[in-house]
């Protein structure tokens, strides 16, 4: 919807297109990019809004002034900044997609630190070229990350207890979707579980493909872009908004095309009935009233009225494409394995590590794994073909809590399942290590904790000097902290439905 209007905004700081059909790739991304940010940052609010966190606070106000002003260099500079340094304090109790989202954003704030010293160097006037160099240097990398990401989602879903439908992620969140939420009941009436769970299965192995190959790209978002609108009614909304501000940066070229026509026409509408209201403050007051209608319908329909303009505006830029073009011309996408970043892909290099961490036995969370059902932990590994490579033991390094007297550690012995069983808590391992980071964080100077490690009971009492595991009630280090996050682990031979 707001997005037809991005022809109000200004390229960069400096300078404004003749013509608003000389619309840049980095004024349609960075107000999707800003959009899908605000999503985060409602969603969840209470880790900063209600608990005074400052720097989501100043993440908040450079989002809304990107969403309004996009295209400007140097306060999307500012806004990637803000993020990548709140996304950090907030390390590594964040979701799959905010981790990569941070890897994402700093190899586009590297990119524009190493195109500014470009331009410096070759004493080139910061202009509209400006935007078009950062742009170019770092879409191949966050579009390969992309679609490595969908690669990494459909891999991790590839073992033995996702496709027991009894406890499967997919087949638990098909059937939420079918009881809880009126709007999309009817259409997920019209088939089995099982019809949808194929369905869904199928089509996730061929969007990563899609999506790697040229010829192929723009044909993934006949079914990627209704496929995260349908996730989003879903109740995942800040993933699908997150994915969905991706496709526009794979499809800036063909979406530039169609929005440049659109933003002239609709200029010269503005120009006979308000001339005297700029393009730029023009597009800032109806962007500023559509984030202003928050306060007065729910969060979850203003990105649906939102994700169904971009959604709109996507596919329409798509067909337009292969009418002109033919379905496999390869035109309308950003260009994707290109040796033009340089030493950026080292960014995506970092996704594909993060990713394989529970292969290698290291964390369990944050590696986009998410609603799999897979399990890598305690020497065991249900993954229908991917081996494990023990290069680290931490990832098995389990306990068993016993019993103690301090309720926030009683509670590690229970967790319930994401999808399906409501109301039911299962038995659980906790990971060593975020039992030493549960127990370094609590100041019960009487705390006492009876567990089993490595199949011997132990008790730790604080403040006694004899314990069997001195470092219990040690923190771990900053850094592991921050990279380091493990999930629960279940008892028995099934792996239930986590995040």
């Amino acid at each position: 919807m707001n997005i037809n209007l991005l022809y109000f905004c200004k390229v960069t700081d400096m300078n404004s297109p003749k013509s608003y059909s000389e619309l840049k790739s980095l004024t349609v991304f960075s107000h999707a990019w800003a959009a899908q940010s605000l999503v985060q940052l409602v969603f969840f609010h209470s880790v900063w809004f209600e608990q005074g966190v400052i720097l989501g606070y100043i993440f908040a106000a450079l989002a809304i002034l990107v969403f309004m002003f996009p295209g400007r260099v140097w306060l999307f500079g500012a806004m990637i900044f803000a993020s990548i340094v709140y996304f950090v304090s907030q390390w590594p109790f964040v979701v799959n997609h905010i981790f990569i989202d941070t890897f994402m954003s700093a190899s586009m704030l590297a990119a524009l630190i190493w195109m500014v010293v470009h331009f410096k160097r070759r004493q080139i006037p910061f202009d509209r070229d400006l935007a078009d160099a950062w742009f170019d240097k770092f879409a191949p990398v966050c579009g390969a990350a992309f679609a490595f990401m969908y690669f990494s989602i459909i891999v991790s879903k590839l073992n033995t207890d996702f496709f027991n439908l009894d406890i499967s992620c997919l087949a638990g969140m098909i059937e939420e979707a079918h009881n809880r939420r009126p709007l999309l009941s009817p259409l997920l009436s019209i088939a089995s579980v099982e019809f949808f769970f194929w369905f869904f299965i199928v089509a996730e192995a061929l969007l990563p493909l899609m999506l790697a190959i040229r010829k192929t790209r723009l044909l993934a978002f006949y079914f990627g872009v209704p496929f995260h609108v349908l996730l989003g009614l879903m109740g995942h909304w800040p993933f699908s908004s997150f994915m969905i501000a991706l496709y526009v940066l794979v499809a800036a070229p063909a979406l530039v095309d169609v929005l440049g026509k659109v933003t002239d026409w609709a200029d010269r509408l503005r120009n006979k009935f308000v001339p005297a209201v700029s393009p730029t403050l023009g597009f800032a007051i109806v962007s500023g009233l559509f984030l202003a209608s928050v306060w007065v319908i729910k969060p979850s329909w203003a990105w649906l009225i939102w994700t169904l303009g971009v959604a709109t505006a996507l596919l329409c830029a798509t067909v337009r494409e292969h009418i002109k073009h033919g379905l496999f011309a390869g035109t309308g996408v950003s260009p994707m394995w290109t040796s033009k970043p340089g030493l950026l892909w080292v960014f995506f290099v970092l996704v594909v590590l993060n990713s394989l961490s529970p292969y290698v036995g290291l964390k369990t969370q944050t590696n986009v794994a998410m609603y799999s059902n897979m399990r890598t932990e305690g020497g065991v590994n249900n993954h229908m073909f991917m081996p494990r490579f023990p290069l680290f033991d931490i990832q098995d390094d389990l306990v068993e809590i016993v019993a103690s007297n301090n309720a926030n550690i009683e509670e590690l012995k229970t967790h319930p399942a994401r999808y399906g069983f409501g109301g039911q808590d299962f038995d659980v391992y906790v990971n060593y290590f975020e039992l030493r980071r549960s127990v370094a964080g609590l100041e019960d100077r009487d705390l006492e904790i009876t567990y089993i490690r490595d199949g011997k009971q132990k008790t730790f009492k604080r403040g006694e000097s004899n314990e069997a595991d001195p470092d219990l009630d040690i923190a771990p280090s900053i850094w592991m902290q921050k990279a380091l996050y493990f999930r629960p682990v279940f008892k028995g031979d099934l792996s239930y439905c986590l995040h």
